[in-house]
């Protein structure tokens, strides 16, 4: 299992950046898109926008406090999806779409649509090439519909797009979130799962074969505790699709797959405070099993037991 051990997924340093910007249309002196916004509410026009770039995908996020009609077209060698909340877009690409929560941009696509006062939305834009190998490692397909924007709205109401708002929204509201590859790998597997839906796509596996996967899954998790191993390649290890996968560890745990090695980990570094306090650190106990970021490793901690790494330290060492 040496073959998928990962050095210490550090997180980038780059902060996000963050712009009001005098007119809507100033987006165009920086990014690469090509864009209209066209003021159809009478008011004053506040415009903020936040960008933070990955080593897999860039989030944009942008607020105006007035209806507008935008034009455009996406950037070239970017799959891009919008992430919005409904009633938010009224039209796309002549749709109605105040019902739907996912937009397609598709790649060097032209999109034209209407968006509600207080507007506020944040698109995902994903290198082909990384978006391709990342589904083909996660034995996921990649829709047409996200492919180009003629098939414009997703209408699928799913728990996991409510998730990927939330970490989108953490990681460019502030620092605090680390933009590791994990986070932003989770954010494109979300999205295809979200495209592809259950329904749709319907998990093939039996139950004697969800049950050997947890067990496979769990020793491999056990195995490399310290390493913080994507999903994508515990897939790739155990040999089955990111979608088999979840569905086994919900099925036994209530709790997908991420989660579970997540907190597995949380539970060896509350082991190693309550009896090996004397002898280490905080932060090396946290990054002995593979938590580098330590203002969000305290926070996960704190939601996981109701306590600071601190205070654990501390009663033990009473």
């Amino acid at each position: 299992m040496d073959h998928i051990k990962n050095s210490p997924n550090l997180p980038g340093s780059e902060p996000p950046v963050v712009m009001m910007l005098p007119e809507p249309n100033d987006i165009n002196s920086f990014s690469p898109w090509e864009i209209d916004f066209r003021q159809i509410e009478a008011g004053p026009m506040e415009t903020k926008v936040t960008v933070r770039a990955g080593s897999i995908l860039t989030l944009l996020n942008i607020s105006m406090s007035r209806a507008v009609h935008q034009t455009g077209v996406s950037p070239k060698g970017l799959l891009t999806f919008g992430i919005i909340r409904r009633n938010e877009v009224q039209v796309w690409q002549g749709q109605d779409t105040s019902a739907s929560e996912l937009l397609s941009f598709g790649s060097s696509d032209p999109f034209d649509g209407v968006s509600a006062t207080r507007f506020c939305g944040t698109t995902v834009s994903i290198r082909e090439h990384d978006i391709e190998h990342l589904a083909d490692a996660l034995g996921l397909n990649i829709p047409e519909s996200l492919r180009t924007s003629a098939t414009p709205a997703i209408y699928v109401h799913h728990k996991r797009l409510a998730a990927i708002r939330q970490l989108s929204e953490q990681l460019t509201d502030g620092h605090d979130q680390p933009m590791t590859e994990n986070v932003q790998e989770e954010i494109v597997a979300n999205l295809l799962l979200v495209a592809n839906s259950y329904d749709q796509h319907e998990d093939k596996s039996t139950p004697l074969i969800r049950s050997r996967t947890v067990s496979k899954t769990t020793e491999l998790m056990l195995a490399l505790l310290g390493e913080n191993v994507p999903i994508s390649k515990i897939c790739k290890e155990v040999g089955v699709s990111w979608r088999t996968l979840d569905r086994s560890f919900l099925e036994k745990f209530g709790i997908g797959p991420k989660k579970y090695y997540h907190r597995l980990r949380l539970n060896r570094v509350r082991s190693d405070l309550i009896h090996k306090a004397n002898h280490y650190n905080i932060s090396d106990i946290a990054n002995r099993w593979g938590f580098w970021h330590l203002g969000q490793f305290a926070q996960d901690y704190h939601n996981m037991f109701g306590e600071l790494p601190s205070t654990t330290m501390r009663i033990s060492g009473e």
